[in-house]
């Protein structure tokens, strides 16, 4: 049997393990998880069949692309998880951290809502956090005076 060298014999298998592993490819990147937008409204209502809340927005912060844009003074609705996982629902707090349920929301209260393009629905928001400001009597101002709107 003739000899073959070492050299040979390492360059012949690594030629054989790469034809067998095929071209080396970086696994395909996972599609980015949107960022959650930020915006200011005053709160309306929440209709939990149809798990939707309503607001008039104040501040409508960034838009995501493929959805209308919110505008300042204008309602908008937004869709909710009110039971789940953390991961999954709507959270729902007051601004200082401490939890709240979507029962604690009374109309004409200012909040700051936190959303995602939804998934499941296209074309829609979806609320990962609702966060409740402060009574405006404690603040010492009008929840809808940045309305822009007269009295």
């Amino acid at each position: 049997m003739p000899r073959i060298s070492i050299a040979l014999r390492f360059g012949l298998g690594l030629a054989l393990a790469a034809a067998l592993l095929g071209p080396a490819t970086p696994p395909a990147a996972a599609e980015p998880k949107s960022k959650q937008i930020e915006t200011e409204a005053v709160f309306k209502s929440f209709d939990p069949s149809a798990k939707t809340i309503s607001v008039t927005v104040i501040k409508p912060g960034k838009n995501a692309p493929g959805l209308d844009k919110l505008k300042k003074g204008k309602e908008a609705s937004f869709n909710v998880a009110d039971e789940g996982s953390v991961l999954t629902r709507t959270t729902v707090k007051l601004l200082t951290g401490q939890a709240a349920t979507f029962a604690e929301l009374e109309a004409g209260k200012k909040v700051k809502i936190f959303w995602i393009p939804d998934e499941k629905k296209k074309g829609e928001r979806f609320a990962r956090s609702v966060s409740i400001f402060k009574p405006a009597e404690e603040t010492g101002e009008d929840a809808g005076d940045d309305l822009g709107g007269e009295e």
